[in-house]
């Protein structure tokens, strides 16, 4: 290999490292750190009514993405039901009240719905999107998701307070803001 072509061939190994590193970097400095604002997104719900975050501003919104292939994710359901019936009722800072936003990626087929009445998923606040991967997925992108399960606390002022966190946190959390 000549002088020139080893120059060549390293300002391309150079560019793709920088160019790598810059997509690397901003898909973790994503905007789902806590104290950002949530980020806004529509969603056709499983009733095929649009949804947006935004709807829900002024309360809590307890955002989970899971999907029914994932057995860490149907171990957790029983631990989602518990804080949808603890607070279903509680009101917490700022008179707000506690939403569950559930979104389920799938490859395909309807083995969500199977888990959904299962546990008996009755809250309004439910969708389904069909990606054979997580990454596909332009809304688990927004939220920096890259495996399920993923749990998200945004408070009435739409920024996120937990991040990629457990239900015993969201659930310690929202204890201590219950009026």
């Amino acid at each position: 290999m000549n002088a020139f072509n080893q120059l060549k061939y390293r300002i391309i190994i150079y560019i793709s490292f920088t160019i790598l590193i810059i997509v690397g970097y901003s898909f973790f400095l994503n905007s789902s750190r806590i104290g950002n604002k949530a980020p806004i997104f529509t969603v056709k719900l499983i009733d095929q009514s649009d949804y947006s975050l935004l709807e829900s501003r002024g309360n809590y919104i307890l955002l989970d993405f899971w999907g029914s292939w994932c057995s860490r994710c149907l171990s957790e359901i029983p631990e989602l039901i518990q804080i949808k019936n603890k607070f279903k009722s509680s009101y917490f800072d700022q008179k707000s009240k506690l939403e569950i936003l559930t979104i389920a990626f799938e490859k395909k087929g309807d083995n969500w719905t199977k888990v959904a009445e299962k546990f008996h998923f009755d809250w309004k606040l439910q969708a389904v999107q069909f990606h054979n991967f997580v990454l596909n997925s332009p809304l688990a992108n927004q939220y920096g998701v890259t495996e399920v399960p993923s749990k998200f606390l945004i408070d009435p002022n739409g920024l996120i307070i937990l991040s990629n966190t457990s239900f015993s946190e969201i659930e310690k959390y929202l204890d201590s803001k219950k009026l």
